[in-house]
């Protein structure tokens, strides 16, 4: 890898590879940063000799970066965020006046617990902020943190799931309740371990994995059980336990929210469940903004007010 030495370097090459490693077109980096479409072209090629690579190279009607490239992007914008954030005058932020739009991505649970009261709290204290919610999905958020497509994750789980080069700050633990069909034939008021793994299982998993906190349980007692359906999404899977003999294991919250409308009972599951966590999770370039300490505020205050905090 090609030695550089910081001293040698124009710091607007930085940001305009900073620009062009986002947008990934010449054209547009060169609208963003006011330069011509020739002017930026030779920018790139001055970053190419730079660095001794390409950075990006043309893959049909697209470009996409190197290597070498999709090293550099993360640590340079930290850094670039970094310095824009010593070198600026601090940030004044009042909710009541702004117009600023924030992105955040989750599931469906964190959506139907905290989004309602989060969007009243928005509407009472910072009317003009939109909000933007996304799908979580299963890979990494890192990078659309750090590309500032997103502001802020919320996710659930256990601890480790968030990446280390993220902030975290858990919001709630999770509750959890065992859920069957009102009538169903096999159960009776209560649910022993040897019911519980003769049934057949839903399982609810947004990252599209086929075994659950539940499974590694039963693993460390020599027990298994069956999952006989999988489902991204916690929303639906009341509704299939509701018109079949399967079991679900889930949310307190959710599980007692749908039991006012479906044929469904809640029972204590049979073994000690270690409680997932819902977290938020930021990238380091947004760590001392005071829009998004102000966010991340409100959705404390939403778990707080919920009673979720346990």
């Amino acid at each position: 890898m090609k030695h550089i030495d910081l001293k040698t370097v124009d710091m607007n090459l930085l940001v305009a590879l900073d620009v062009l490693l986002t947008l990934r077109s010449v054209s547009e980096a060169a609208r963003q940063v006011g330069l011509s479409q020739s002017a930026m072209s030779h920018t790139l090629g001055r970053l190419r000799e730079v660095f001794g690579d390409e950075l990006l190279v043309r893959a049909g009607r697209h470009m996409v970066p190197t290597e070498r490239a999709r090293e550099l992007a993360v640590p340079l914008k930290e850094a670039l965020g970094a310095l824009q954030a010593a070198i600026s005058a601090p940030e004044v932020f009042e909710p009541a006046r702004s117009r600023r739009r924030f992105a955040l991505a989750t599931n469906d649970y964190a959506q139907f617990v905290l989004l309602p009261p989060l969007i009243e709290l928005l509407e009472t204290q910072a009317p003009a902020v939109d909000l933007r919610v996304r799908e979580l999905g299963a890979a990494s958020p890192v990078e659309r943190l750090a590309s500032g497509e997103l502001d802020l994750v919320l996710t659930l789980g256990l601890p480790e799931h968030v990446p280390e080069t993220l902030y975290r700050r858990d919001l709630f633990q999770l509750d959890l309740v065992s859920v069957v069909r009102a009538d169903h034939p096999g159960v009776g008021e209560t649910l022993d371990l040897d019911t519980f793994c003769e049934l057949s299982h839903i399982l609810v998993s947004p990252r599209g994995d086929d075994e659950g906190v539940v499974d590694m349980t039963l693993a460390k007692i020599g027990r298994q059980r069956r999952v006989a359906v999988v489902v991204p999404h916690f929303m639906v899977a009341p509704h299939l336990v509701a018109t079949t003999d399967y079991v679900l294991t889930t949310s307190r919250c959710v599980a007692e929210s749908f039991a006012q409308f479906l044929p469904i009972r809640l029972l204590d599951p049979p073994l000690s469940l270690e409680r997932g966590t819902v977290s938020m999770a930021w990238h380091p370039r947004t760590h001392r903004s005071a829009a998004h300490k102000w966010l991340r505020r409100m959705l404390e205050e939403v778990a707080e007010d919920q009673g979720l905090k346990r």
